[in-house]
């Protein structure tokens, strides 16, 4: 909203607004532009303000709080995310974590049966060994079944990253994984077995729909339309999670309920986020330790799968 705010020289150009929100201080700056009113957009710490010329400053008022009321009641457009310029240390541990892991277990590295140690079993898992749940993200049966969950991932991963953070975002999306196949070892029968990330690729999804829908659901202008993220990420669960897949080069039926349960639990922590998290949660200053605790969580399931 449009206040007048004279600075202590009278000479010095006077605030007719402020706002902490890049796109209305444009949008106002915009309208006096076309009203022939010269305005200054200067940033500081509380906010930005709008500075025109002394003589200018009553009609500009004037037309701002015009402005305001002929389009009270239209909502604005949401700012769109930030570029994709953060979030590439993201996206290329994403790649370069699960094609290492690929080749190693396709080269039974360092000795070691990858599959056997790290593939998710329901029954091990039910019976303590918690680690597959982690584990079981980073095998892949083959190079088709890698690439569709790098590409994917690369892309969920991203969009996540912009929200949370490259460390938190990173968390989430392994954890959410983890909690999901965890979900899925009591659901299925003892005898079922699984890898592949396409569990954390649909946990980052659902992160994205959660986030989503609970930000709008907490603008009242935005309620009505609050689910439609939530449905829009659900149908492409669908269009993608229901496919047929190989698993150890034999094949299989795709795990639906991985899939879903991995969306589901994303989407329950993407809300949870957005609703309760402070917004100094996702601050430069604590991503280095999210993602230290992503690498410790990584490092020490692969440790307890190798001393078995």
């Amino acid at each position: 909203m449009a206040t007048e705010a004279p600075l202590d020289d009278p000479l010095a150009p006077i605030a007719v607004a402020r706002t902490r929100k890049p796109k209305v201080a444009r949008e106002y700056g915009l309208v006096l532009a076309a009203m022939g009113i010269e305005a200054e957009l200067r940033h500081a710490p509380e906010g930005i303000a709008l500075l025109v010329a002394p003589e200018h400053s009553a009609r500009a008022v004037s037309e701002l709080r015009q402005y305001e009321l002929e389009n009270r009641g239209w909502r604005r457009a949401e700012e769109l995310p930030a570029a994709l310029a953060e979030s590439w240390p993201a996206v290329l541990v994403w790649f370069v974590v699960l094609m290492t892991q690929h080749a190693f277990s396709a080269q039974r590295a360092f000795g070691l049966d990858w599959w056997e140690q790290g593939g998710g079993r329901a029954g091990a898992v039910r019976s303590g060994e918690w680690w597959r749940t982690v584990t079981a993200l980073g095998l892949h049966a083959d190079a088709l079944h890698l690439l569709g969950n790098l590409v994917f991932g690369a892309l969920f991963v991203a969009l996540v990253v912009e929200l949370f953070g490259t460390g938190l975002g990173l968390l989430a999306v392994v954890g959410a994984g983890a909690l999901a196949n965890l979900a899925n070892s009591w659901l299925q029968e003892p005898t079922f077995r699984s890898i592949g990330a396409s569990t954390a690729v649909f946990a980052a999804l659902g992160l994205l729909g959660g986030h989503r829908w609970q930000q709008r659901a907490l603008v009242r202008s935005l309620r009505r339309a609050s689910w439609i993220p939530l449905v829009a990420a659900a149908f492409l669960l669908a269009y993608l999670g229901s496919g047929g897949t190989r698993e150890l080069g034999v094949e299989s039926r795709v795990d639906v309920t991985g899939h879903a349960l991995g969306f589901a639990v994303g989407a329950a922590l993407g809300a949870l986020y957005a609703r309760l998290a402070p917004k100094s949660l996702s601050a430069p200053r604590f991503q280095p330790w999210f993602a230290a605790a992503a690498l410790a969580l990584w490092c020490a399931a692969w440790l307890a799968a190798f001393q078995r």
